[in-house]
This record gives structure tokens, C-alpha cells and sequence, in this order.
């Protein structure tokens, strides 16, 4: 079995602001294993990319505040870290690929001195002419061509999917043992997703790096995945393997983000599903179930206590009344199994 890497243990993140205290992680629990891709779904503002932040702890202390909580790497805590110790672990063993490749590469260096820079921080007894070689291995690695020429190159005379797979490039300089890739295809077209998650995949298998994949897109969790957290208002509100939350999801947030999934056999006159309302106020959690006015199927106990987390089978979790052995049996919407089994194929049948 593979050894856990990564355990968060009721992470909790405020942050202050004028308008008050904002709740913006509230008692996140999951963990990560050697090797493993785990997914955070989530619409904005659910709290995905503040949880991957505080994992390398880049929230600025002030406003953000680590109210409670644990973040274990390799069994040590590193909440309590200085800035000094994080920096030896940054990049070293955990590295991020940020979501938009501009701002994430410096336009006033070549990209070859941006690996390079990279490796001699994390690597004291390299010289430069090593670093060099192994920057221009790295771009090699990540797929982009003519890697010698393309080492002296400027950012911005690389296309927006070849910037990606620099960032990506710089992430694995000094071969982290973990990477959290932060939405890295929201701003590429369709079939430079794919490269890139491909790309990710491959250096999964072949450097068995855990990742963990930050996305507000469950099409693209389908096909990178071994599991997935959904998160909705600050926590996690669905835990499960990729097969369990795409073809036995159980809690209604899911079923709308699924629902919302578009498909190839779509009709042109046929509106996709959508969520209701706007997610709630953090600085004002609401109480009970944070996703009750937004949902369907809410019963009054939503309304006035917060349900704990159901667990559906020995890797499968839901945070939702629903689940309760009192309360009245739902099924799966029609239409979101529909959106399933046309987004996902026949063998969905037996689920839904």
C-alpha cells in the first residue's frame, strides 16, 4: 500500500478584512499518498485555491489568519514553520504550478536562467554549466521542441501552452516530491488542456510525484484523477474516488456540478443545467447545511444544523442530511443522470 505524503486535519483559514472575519476554509480534512492525484473541484470563491495556497503557507500573515488546524508533509506539521525553514521546503519537495503562465514566469529573463536559477538554489553543489544542461533537459522533458535554441528564449516568444509547460518545467527542477497544480489549464483552449494533462500524467508515472489538481472543470478530473474532494462554501462537502463521485455521486452540489457538464450529444436547443443562487457569505456563514438554499432537496433540518460527514462506503464520504437513515430516499435528478451517462458512456447505466 502507499504511504501517505500529505494529511490536512480540520484546516481552518480566516481571513480580515473590512467587511469582518471571512471563513474561508472551515475544518478541512483529506489526506495524499505516494503517487496519487487528487482533485479539488470547486465554483470560485469555494475555497479550493486558499486551501492549496496555505499547503506551501502563501497567505500573507496578515490578513490571512491559520485559525486551526494541521497540515502534515512526511508526518511534520508545517504550520508552525518560520519562513526561513518553509523556503528550504518550498520548491525542494513541495512545488506549485500557478494558473496563468505570464505572471508566473518573469518577461524580463530567459526562461533557460529561470529553471537554471532554480536548480543552483536547491541543488548548492551544481555549477552553472551542469544547471544548464539539466534546464535544457527539463524543457525537453515537458515536450517543448529545440529545447537548445528555446533555453535562450523570452517568455513572451513562447505560445501560452509552451509557457505552461515552462512553469511546469520549473516546478520539477528540483524533483518536489509533491506538486499542486492551481487551475494550470483554465486559460488554454481545449486540445492544449489535453497536452497538458498529459504531460502531467507522464511525469506522474514516471517520477511517481503526488499531485494534487486544483479545478473548477470535472471534465478534466475524469481524466486525471484517482481522487476527488468537492468543495463548496469552505469544506469539503463529497469525498470519493473519480468512479465514485462521477458514477455514484451523493450530495446535491455534486449532482449540479455534474448536471452542468456540457456533452457532444447536447441539442442546440437544449439549455444546460445550472445551479441556482450564488454561494453564501463567509464572513456570515449560514447555519446548517451551507448549500441549503441553493438545494432542491434541502429539508428543514438544514436550515438549523450542519450535517456531518456520511460515510458511503470505506473511501467514499458525503456531508448531506440526505444520507441520514430518517430521511426520505431521493433519487439521483433525471436530467443529471442523463448529463452523466451522455458526458460519461453506456457503462454509467448501472449507477444511475
Amino acid at each position: 500500500m502507499a504511504e501517505t505524503i500529505l494529511e490536512v486535519k480540520n484546516l481552518k483559514i480566516n481571513f480580515k478584512t473590512y467587511a469582518g472575519l471571512v471563513h474561508a476554509v472551515r475544518g478541512v480534512n483529506f489526506d495524499l499518498k505516494q503517487g496519487e492525484t487528487l482533485a479539488i473541484v470547486g465554483e470560485s470563491g469555494s475555497g479550493k485555491s486558499v486551501t492549496s495556497n496555505a499547503l506551501m503557507k502563501l497567505i500573507p500573515q496578515p490578513p490571512g489568519i491559520y485559525a486551526d488546524g494541521q497540515i502534515l508533509f512526511e508526518g511534520r506539521d508545517l504550520i508552525p514553520l518560520t519562513e526561513k525553514q518553509m523556503s528550504k521546503i518550498r520548491g525542494n519537495d513541495i512545488a506549485m504550478i500557478f494558473q496563468d503562465p505570464m505572471t508566473a514566469l518573469n518577461p524580463t529573463m530567459k526562461v533557460g536562467k529561470q529553471i537554471t536559477e532554480v536548480i543552483l538554489k536547491h541543488n548548492k553543489n551544481t555549477s552553472r554549466a551542469e544547471a544548464k544542461k539539466r534546464a535544457i533537459e527539463l524543457l525537453d522533458e515537458v515536450g517543448i521542441p529545440y529545447p537548445e535554441q528555446r533555453f535562450s528564449q523570452y517568455p513572451h516568444e513562447f505560445s501560452g501552452g509552451m509557457r505552461q509547460r515552462v512553469v511546469i518545467a520549473i516546478a520539477l527542477a528540483a524533483e518536489p516530491k509533491l506538486l499542486i497544480a492551481d487551475e494550470p489549464t483554465t486559460a488554454l483552449d481545449v486540445t492544449i488542456q489535453a497536452q497538458i494533462i498529459e504531460l502531467m500524467k507522464k511525469i506522474q508515472k514516471e517520477r511517481n510525484t503526488s499531485i494534487i489538481f486544483i479545478t473548477h472543470d470535472l471534465g478534466v478530473v475524469a481524466n486525471v484523477a484517482d481522487r476527488v474532494a468537492v468543495m463548496y462554501a469552505g469544506q469539503i462537502v463529497e469525498y470519493g474516488t473519480v468512479n465514485e463521485i462521477f458514477y455514484n455521486p451523493k450530495h446535491p452540489y455534486t449532482w449540479g456540478l455534474l448536471g452542468s457538464m456540457p456533452d457532444l450529444d447536447n441539442n442546440a436547443d437544449e439549455l444546460l443545467r445550472t445551479i441556482p443562487g450564488s454561494p453564501p457569505d463567509l464572513t456570515n456563514p449560514p447555519k446548517g447545511d451551507a448549500f441549503a438554499a441553493r438545494n432542491e432537496f434541502a429539508m428543514q433540518i438544514d436550515y438549523e444544523e450542519e450535517p456531518p460527514m456520511f460515510q458511503v462506503s470505506p473511501t467514499h464520504f458525503a456531508k448531506t442530511w440526505l444520507l441520514h437513515p430518517d430521511a426520505p430516499k431521493v433519487e439521483l435528478p433525471e436530467a443529471v443522470a442523463k448529463r452523466i451517462k451522455g458526458y460519461l458512456g453506456e457503462e454509467v447505466e448501472q449507477y444511475v
